[in-house]
């Protein structure tokens, strides 16, 4: 089991149930505890993923693989399918300073000719409730870039139900302007701790939303990860991602995650 899946458990067993109008209570572990928890199940420790998803009447499907370096994440996302677009991958990682980037290949197939082509080139100011670019339909960043609850300021409101679970439910606001956001909803189903409803907000605007139904909610080694996810988002069609492929603790090969790799568009097969 992964640290990060005993530390979910540790903040599972010390919850109690407490009365629906309770917001808050002594048996109750601290809204950041909480966050931190469902934070780890969805991006910590080692993985691949392969998801799919449609959009305007296109199918795509890619590949993330995401590992931990000295506490440090990097993630690797190579578009697979369709054809038109197989060439793009996209490195994304801390660097000093708690700076982020995202990394793209100018490949010649996909962007015209320039000073800028076959180099290696950084998305300009990347924002979490930003695509990636260039091919249609790919995710948000804040579906790849992990998150912590460090990064906010977390307090409990009333337990609410969705889908017919109970959750407990935390509003957090980012210690960093300029998201594009400035608070966020976590509805956390009590018995898993997963975020069945996560809603986003720019003052009293929705911005976006993810939902997850219990039943698209899976045990993998202790880890309650989603399997299919709805994302919508104001004046654009619902947008559904399932994941098609999960492989905890792999093995990845050593220039996986190099700007190199970017170039070369090697994705673990296995």
């Amino acid at each position: 089991m992964t640290r990060s899946s005993c530390a979910w458990l540790l903040v599972l067993a010390l919850a109690t149930p407490v009365r629906a109008e309770t917001v808050e209570s002594a048996a109750e572990p601290a809204p950041e505890a909480l966050a931190q928890a469902w934070f780890d199940q969805l991006f910590g420790g080692d993985s691949i993923e392969l998801w799919e998803t449609e959009w305007g009447g296109t199918s795509l499907r890619y590949g993330v693989a995401r590992r931990w370096q000295a506490g440090r994440p990097e993630v690797f996302v190579r578009v697979l399918a369709p054809r038109a677009y197989d060439e793009l991958s996209f490195l994304l990682r801390e660097r000093p300073g708690d700076r982020f980037e995202v990394l793209y290949y100018r490949t010649p197939k996909l962007f015209p000719a320039g000073r800028k082509a076959a180099r290696v080139m950084p998305v300009a100011r990347p924002t979490p409730l930003e695509r990636l670019p260039f091919a249609p339909g790919l995710p948000a960043i804040a579906e790849l870039e992990p998150a912590r609850a460090t990064d906010y300021d977390f307090r409990r409101l009333p337990d609410a139900t969705v889908a017919g679970m109970a959750c407990r439910v935390l509003e957090g606001r980012p210690h960093v302007a300029e998201l594009g956001f400035d608070r966020i909803v976590l509805s956390l189903a009590r018995e898993t701790g997963v975020a069945l409803d996560t809603k986003w907000f720019a003052g009293e605007v929705l911005v976006r939303r993810v939902t997850t139904a219990p039943v698209d909610v899976r045990n993998e080694s202790g880890r309650f990860l989603p399997t299919r996810r709805s994302v919508e988002q104001p004046d654009v069609e619902a947008q559904v991602f399932v994941s098609v492929r999960l492989m905890l603790d792999p093995v990845f090969p050593e220039t996986l995650f190099t700007t190199q790799n970017l170039k070369a568009g090697r994705f673990p097969s296995y």
